[in-house]
């Protein structure tokens, strides 16, 4: 019996989803100044960027290669083992972050970490998808993606709340100081702990769920996966690319200016969590209404969002700057809920797979995104903008061709006859 969306395990899971993120929304604010102060500001812009865009896509790296094995193991014996797993990996690398001294233990930190904790977001999800009915589903997929907005969103926020100053602990003749720039990575490790052991007291296996052990598969992808997961693979790849490439260039950039603070950095990623945090849900359950049919909502989605990448091309005041990020953040709410939801309801009998491969390839476009968007922005700092805003057009022309009655005239016409209200 599957079970409804106000479910302990299920409010559970997005939870875990929630503290995932938010090591990931507090770390890319602080990441170039703790380079930085790790070298005593002896590293050139460039090479800071480098770090930051290589310590960046470290997790999605690890991503690539461990989410299908976790998925199959989740397939065969269930998540719940996992997600512990999961969580403890984000706790050790949280502290060993912290607690770094040098830019190789930085490196080991982010590696040794990873590859205990990236695996966590697509078993949580492919849980989440066995858990709820069909008829729920891209309404939890949804509600997944708002939880790891919301993530996102209060990340930067707490980072920039937590940098105030040093911490000193005295226990008797024990002295313990904690960098500025260190705390907020202690602080995400208590959360993750306490996140684990609620976990670990309150997460069960739902009945009717328990998972059917299945035959070993070496093949990447069975027969006839491929064919039928392709097109939503390329798309997680593609707007995980955008996302990534786009926030790594915005941070360098505005870093880069005397005018722009670490909190207003936060501030920036607050503003496009935020907005997706909240059309993700409204996008799942009213979106049809508007735009009718999953490919032409995502139509939408990359087109805006890589119309407002242009826009930063003309950036010049902090509002300007806000209102384009939200704008950004509101063309990706169309987008993210969809390719999840689709994936789900593919195959309920190897949702773990299914999604192991989304996280796959969506770490793929995770993995580039740093990599490429701080290259060209070593280039010149305009570049990546137009790069991103290219590929982003480009997979909305492609998405007009996909699936009956999507061509750019129709959904014109759809648009126009919900405005008028005819």
């Amino acid at each position: 019996m599957k079970t409804n969306l106000s479910s302990q395990n299920f409010l559970l899971l997005l939870i875990c989803l929630f503290v995932v993120m938010l090591g990931y929304g507090v770390l890319l604010p602080v990441l170039p100044y703790f380079i930085e102060q790790l070298n005593d500001s002896t590293l050139t812009a460039d090479q800071v960027a480098f770090h930051f865009g290589i310590l960046t896509a470290i997790y999605p790296i690890t991503l690539v290669f461990t989410a299908p094995f976790w998925g199959n193991i989740s397939d065969r014996i269930g998540p719940r083992f996992l997600i512990f797993l999961g969580l403890g990996g984000f706790v050790l690398m949280q502290l060993l972050i912290g607690f770094s001294t040098s830019i190789e233990m930085l490196y080991f930190s982010r590696i040794v970490g990873s590859l205990l904790s990236s695996f966590l977001v697509p078993v949580v999800i492919s849980n989440i998808s066995d858990i709820t009915d069909k008829a729920d589903r891209t309404k939890a997929m949804a509600w997944a993606g708002s939880a790891v907005s919301i993530g996102v969103i209060i990340g930067p926020a707490l980072s920039a709340l937590l940098i105030e100053s040093d911490i000193h602990i005295w226990i008797k003749s024990f002295h313990l100081n904690l960098d500025r720039f260190s705390v907020p990575f202690v602080v995400l490790a208590l959360i993750g702990l306490f996140t684990l052991l609620v976990a670990i007291f309150i997460l069960k296996t739902d009945k009717g769920l328990t998972k059917i052990k299945q035959p070993r598969n070496k093949m990447l992808f069975p027969p006839g996966k491929w064919a039928q997961y392709k097109e939503l693979l390329l798309l997680s790849l593609i707007i995980q690319f955008i996302i990534t490439a786009f926030e790594t260039v915005i941070i360098l950039q505005l870093k880069g200016s005397v005018e722009f603070t670490v909190s207003f950095i936060g501030l920036s990623l607050l503003v496009c969590g935020l907005v997706m945090a909240v059309f993700q849900p409204i996008v799942a359950k009213w979106g049809h209404l508007l735009i009718k049919g999953i490919n032409k909502q995502m139509f939408i989605g990359f087109l805006v969002s890589g119309v407002v990448l242009t826009l930063f091309l003309f950036a010049q005041s902090k509002w300007f700057i806000l209102l384009a990020i939200g704008l950004f953040g509101l063309g990706t709410s169309f987008i993210v809920p969809n390719i999840l939801a689709q994936v789900s309801l593919k195959s309920s009998s190897s949702s773990g797979w299914a999604f192991g491969m989304q996280s796959s390839f969506g770490g793929i476009g995770q993995m580039i995104g740093p990599l490429i968007g701080s290259a060209v922005f070593v280039l010149n700092g305009n570049a990546p903008f137009i790069l991103i805003g290219i590929v982003s057009i480009l997979t909305a022309l492609f998405l007009l061709k996909m699936g009956p009655r999507s061509n750019a005239k129709t959904l014109i016409k759809d648009i126009t006859k919900k405005i008028s209200f005819e």
